[in-house]
């Protein structure tokens, strides 16, 4: 049951069918599978305990974001029954997908809901409008393809939203090869098809990331130097040849926009020791009636989930929800798997969905969306199944023998003058050679792959190493954040 509700959390989120259908439109239908996946999950039939909620680093990391959350904000209540869907999110993911089978059903449904999103948008550019309201709403935008739904009721979030579906299936099902390459094909054709009628410049730069640090993933240096060559080289002047990314300038509007609230929010950031508290900071641009003669203030989104954090979470906010990222991105870089396997199609799959998000934040905002806090789950259960306990075993799979069990051969010691019984020398040397055997054969185990291709996952605790790269990732945050709203507009 918890898988189950895992599943509809992320139908719930892409697909929407509450903001579709009037007769589930006042339904808060996420709520509710939530609270029975957490039933579930306590109910689990291998127990519940304390130890499997903080079982890997990504555990921990999300649940330090969590309880600065409620401490950066004033009302402490409120934020507790917030973040609290945010933490659930995670842990039911992690948890329910406690088998590869699992993480590979789960990832065929994830990419699934992103096709039929895709399909849902496009058909009213194809004149046949599956969800009501969409034609008139990108009318509003100028034709820029938007869906009527509350998620992605404006062409960049969409596009986002969309854009990811390129580099996961390519892959999930091209790279892996197999009878559903061309399903992949034809899946990232739809998506570039929607993504492109968007003209979200974001969503361009995020795809043209992800696929970027897809191609890198698990290469030699030689040939990743040679792709980022490619990548500056004919890369670039691929995007600029892409819909109004001619205006990707400080004259557009719409940057100007952006380098006004990204400004407001590094003053708010800078301002106060914790940030303003969960979901509480709000940009604005002013404008001069000259009829009215006064000046007019306007609500503007932060378009930045890096920016809205340290506004709304501070420094340490920032940094705790980069230091998410990297724990994703570590755990992914780090996992041994068998080149051609399914771990290694799971592990690379989840590394471009992560890597086009990390790239998606810098130009929407994201912040407290449902699918980051999925995401971290999906990357969790993947770091679960490399633990010894895990290792090799499904959920419906049987133990393994004690080591040293009644297959082991005795060894026959004679009694020596003056010394032991043979008895006792006899199981002292026993006891001995059960411990070496134990060690060489765990040892052998780490190392040796699982009917999936898994081989070893060597992080198991955030250390100070560790500790020391977050604040690095987060001074280089700091750093494109000034530069971004810098010299551009001042107010």
């Amino acid at each position: 049951m918890d898988f189950i509700c895992a599943c509809l959390l992320v139908f719930f989120w892409y697909v929407r069918p509450q903001d579709i259908f009037a007769v589930i439109s006042g339904v808060s239908v996420v709520k509710y599978a939530m609270y029975v996946g957490i039933i579930a999950t306590v109910r689990r039939a291998g127990g519940f305990s304390r130890a499997i909620v903080w079982a890997v680093p990504m555990d921990w990391l999300v649940t330090a974001y969590c309880v600065w959350a409620i401490y950066a904000t004033a009302d402490h209540t409120g934020a507790f029954k917030e973040v609290f869907t945010y933490f659930s999110f995670h842990m039911v993911t992690a948890l329910a997908l406690n088998s590869w089978a699992k993480i590979e059903k789960y990832l065929n449904i994830w990419l699934g809901c992103l096709a039929v999103l895709a399909v849902l948008a496009v058909s009213s550019h194809w004149d046949v409008e599956l969800v009501k309201g969409s034609a008139e709403l990108t009318m509003a935008f100028h034709d820029r393809l938007t869906l009527n739904t509350w998620v992605f009721r404006n062409p960049n979030a969409l596009g986002h939203g969309v854009v990811t579906l390129i580099p996961a299936a390519l892959a999930w099902w091209v790279m892996a090869g197999g009878k559903n390459k061309m399903l992949g094909i034809a899946l990232i054709a739809l998506a570039i098809h929607c993504v492109l009628l968007t003209e979200s410049k974001g969503a361009f730069l995020a795809g043209a990331g992800g696929l970027t640090m897809l191609f890198l993933f698990k290469r030699p240096v030689w040939l990743q130097l040679v792709l980022l060559a490619l990548v500056y080289g004919l890369g670039i002047a691929a995007l600029k040849s892409l819909p109004r990314m001619d205006t990707l300038s400080k004259d557009d509007e719409g940057i100007q926009g952006r380098m006004i609230v990204w400004q407001q929010a590094k003053f708010s950031m800078e301002s106060t020791v914790t940030g303003e508290g969960l979901k509480t900071f709000q940009g604005y641009v002013s404008i001069r009636d000259s009829k009215l003669h006064r000046t007019v203030y306007i609500q503007i989104a932060t378009h930045g989930s890096y920016v809205r954090h340290g506004a709304d979470l501070g420094y340490m906010g920032l940094l705790l929800f980069a230091g998410i990222f990297y724990g994703g991105v570590r755990v992914l870089l780090v996992a041994q798997s068998v080149p051609g396997s399914e771990a290694m199609r799971v592990q690379r799959t989840l590394y471009a969905l992560i890597a086009t998000t990390v790239f998606s934040c810098w130009v929407v905002d994201r912040a407290y969306h449902m699918d980051f806090f999925l995401l971290s789950g999906v990357i969790s259960a993947f770091h679960r199944r490399f633990l010894p306990g895990n290792k090799g075993q499904e959920e419906d799979g049987g133990k393994t023998e004690a080591l040293g069990g009644a297959e082991s051969t005795p060894l026959e010691l004679s009694a020596t003058a003056g010394g032991a019984p043979a008895d006792e020398q006899r199981s002292e040397a026993l006891a001995g050679t059960r411990r070496q055997e134990t060690e060489d054969e765990e040892e052998t185990a780490e190392n040796t792959p699982d009917q999936f291709g898994a081989i070893n996952l060597n992080w198991s605790r955030i250390g100070v190493v560790d500790m020391m790269i977050m604040y690095v990732i987060l001074e280089v945050l700091l750093y494109f954040w000034e530069l971004f709203s810098t010299d551009f507009v001042v107010f």
